[in-house]
């Protein structure tokens, strides 16, 4: 597995982790570069860490061989900052400009998604001049005309770790949640309420690096919605790997669907709810950026596989490149 990539390319050389941040996901940031930079340094590795809030000049500066990505969110995930690594020829670890960009907005990513036969929630995407002017029970009408229905998920299109994610049964619920949310919209391209239809039945996600897969997870959240908590704070939360056959099959098959047709590279990972072997299941998002931290699923799947963290982090490492050829 990965025999493709030389774990040579950047040893000897100094190389960098992007970490941090200033988005809501910047305590997770941190632990994922901390992470990266002990596995690194393991592996002998001359290693600095840049945090993306304080230190991009000094990134630009030390230019270092390579960097491996572990901020979440924003302009860690969006596309920004792997635009000026590919302005001032840094390798860098992850997918490219446009898969980063097109992830990030899930609006997006759910039509791209849909274009090549992966199934989406029914939904709609409300930009800031679609809400700025309208009360919210016209907006929760608009919502209805658009066939979503109750219950219903109002998220923000351009977050991640399940910020800014309300379940709403009700319309007063509903008017409660875009309330809360619109207050975070701005005119970035990306930002928008992203409403769909609530899918019953339990969570999966299925991780790829490059052409291969590193397994699939079924995700049992205690209190039955995988939120922040879930993620990262609670003990109850359950991880089973999935085992080969029908589920785990499909899984990869529109998983690699979805992270083929945003034009993904490196570690990505892809998030399903429902069965997918039936008609309940359905597309949630792809992760460009998964996180690592001792939660993590990526690292559950790699270790599965015998691949060991470190050895993970390595490989992604050596996995770094520029989208322009130079």
């Amino acid at each position: 597995m990965f025999s493709e990539l030389a774990t040579t390319t950047f040893r000897g050389k100094p190389v960098g982790v992007i970490t941090g941040g200033d988005t809501p996901e910047r305590e997770v940031s941190l632990k994922t570069g901390a992470a990266f930079e002990n596995a690194l340094r393991a592996r002998g590795y001359d290693v600095t860490v840049y945090d993306l809030a304080t230190d991009v000049a000094r990134l630009v500066a030390d230019a270092p061989a390579a960097v491996i990505i572990g901020s979440h969110g924003g302009l860690g995930e969006n596309g920004a900052l792997q635009g000026l690594l590919e302005c001032v020829g840094i390798p860098y670890t992850g997918s490219g400009v446009l898969a980063s960009a097109l992830a990030m907005d899930k609006a997006r990513a759910r039509e791209l998604a849909a274009d090549v036969g992966v199934p989406v929630a029914r939904g709609v995407a409300l930009r800031l001049s679609d809400v700025a002017e309208s009360d919210d029970e016209a907006i929760v009408a608009r919502i209805l005309d658009a066939g979503v229905q109750l219950p219903m998920v109002v998220k923000l299109n351009d977050a991640g770790s399940s910020f800014g994610v309300a379940i709403c049964t009700t319309s007063e619920e509903a008017h409660a949640a875009i309330r809360e949310l619109r207050a975070h919209l701005s005119d970035d391209p990306a930002s928008a309420l992203l409403i769909e239809d609530y899918i019953e039945g339990p969570e999966y996600t299925v991780g790829f690096f490059g052409d291969t897969c590193l397994g699939a997870i079924q995700i049992t959240a205690a209190q039955g919605f995988y939120d922040y908590e879930a993620k990262y704070q609670s003990q109850q939360t359950r991880y089973d790997a999935l085992e080969e056959g029908a589920l785990h099959a499909r899984l990869e098959e529109l998983g690699r669907l979805a992270y083929n047709a945003l034009g993904c590279r490196g570690v990505a990972r892809v998030d399903f709810k429902g069965d997918v072997t039936t008609e309940q299941g359905r597309f949630l998002e792809v992760n460009t950026i998964p996180g690592m931290t001792a939660t993590s699923l990526v690292p559950k799947m790699a270790v599965a596989r015998g691949v060991p963290f470190e050895e993970l982090v390595e490989l992604m490492l050596s996995g770094a490149r520029l989208d322009r050829r130079r």
